[in-house]
C-alpha cells in the first residue's frame, strides 16, 4: 500500500523528499511496535536487548557503561538505568575495574546468558520473516541508501 493511501490522504505527497522521509519515519514505528511486542514476550525492552547483544557481539573484550553509551548514542544516566534494569533482573552484572574502580564492566550472568541463547534464534528468525518481503538486491540497495542518509545526516 503506497504512503497516502496508508495515510488516508486526499491527494498525493507533493514532495518526494517528504514522501521517502515520512516512509522511513513510518516504517521505523512500525519496526518499533513489532519489536515492542516481541520483546516483551521475554520481560525486556528493545534497548535491553541492545545492551545485551552489544556484550554477546564484542570479540571477547570488556564492556564498560561508558562504552555502552557511546556505541548506542544514548547519555550516561540512561545507559546507568537500562544497566540498573538488567542487573535488577540478574541478566547482567556490574564488576569493577581493578585499575580503576570508578569504571564498571557489565558482564553476563548464567541467567543473561540462558536469555540471550533463548531470544536470539526467536529474534533472527523474526527479522527474517520482516524482511523476506524484499529480493536480496533490494535489501542490499536499502542498506547501502541508509548508510548514505545517515553519513549525511552526521555530516548536516
Amino acid at each position: 500500500m503506497k504512503l497516502e493511501q496508508e495515510l488516508n490522504l486526499a491527494q498525493p505527497i507533493a514532495s518526494n523528499n517528504h514522501e521517502a522521509l515520512l516512509g522511513i519515519v513510518r516504517t521505523a514505528s512500525a519496526i518499533q511496535k513489532l519489536s515492542d511486542r516481541f520483546f516483551s514476550e521475554f520481560g525486556i525492552t528493545d534497548a535491553q536487548f541492545n545492551i545485551l547483544m552489544l556484550l554477546k557481539y564484542n570479540g571477547g573484550k570488556r564492556v564498560s557503561q561508558q562504552d555502552l553509551s557511546d556505541r548506542l548514542v544514548v547519555n550516561k544516566s540512561n545507559i546507568v538505568g537500562l544497566v540498573d534494569r538488567l542487573e535488577k533482573a540478574a541478566l547482567v552484572k556490574r564488576e569493577t575495574a581493578a585499575r580503576d574502580r570508578r569504571l564498571n564492566h557489565i558482564v553476563f550472568t548464567p541467567k543473561g546468558t540462558r536469555l540471550m541463547r533463548s531470544i536470539e534464534q526467536q529474534y533472527f528468525a523474526r527479522i527474517d520473516q520482516v524482511m523476506r518481503s524484499l529480493a536480496g538486491r533490494q535489501k542490499r540497495d536499502l542498506t547501502s541508501a541508509l548508510d548514505r542518509l545517515r553519513q549525511h545526516i552526521r555530516n548536516l
